[in-house]
């Protein structure tokens, strides 16, 4: 991604850059394998600037409308780390 033409990252922080309209991560110059509600989750945790954002935010904003289990939050966290 050292093209000029390439677009710009809409987050960095540390080593990683997330284009969020691409609903990309990419790490040390590379693209990361990323499932969709892991994305989410991350962007829900960017959007919230360092703020705390409780399970139960997290799971309204995720997964809206729809019956999931705690656990299911827990496996997209881990995904993240």
């Amino acid at each position: 991604m050292t093209d000029s033409a390439s677009p710009r990252p809409d987050v960095v922080f540390g080593r990683y850059r997330v284009f969020r309209k691409r609903r990309e991560v990419w790490a040390d110059g590379l693209p990361l394998k990323l499932g969709g509600r892991a994305f989410d989750v991350l962007m829900t945790l960017v959007d919230a600037g360092g703020a705390t954002v409780s399970k139960d935010e997290l799971m309204a904003r995720v997964w809206a409308g729809r019956i999931v289990e705690e656990n299911t939050l827990e496996a997209q966290i881990a995904a993240l780390r």
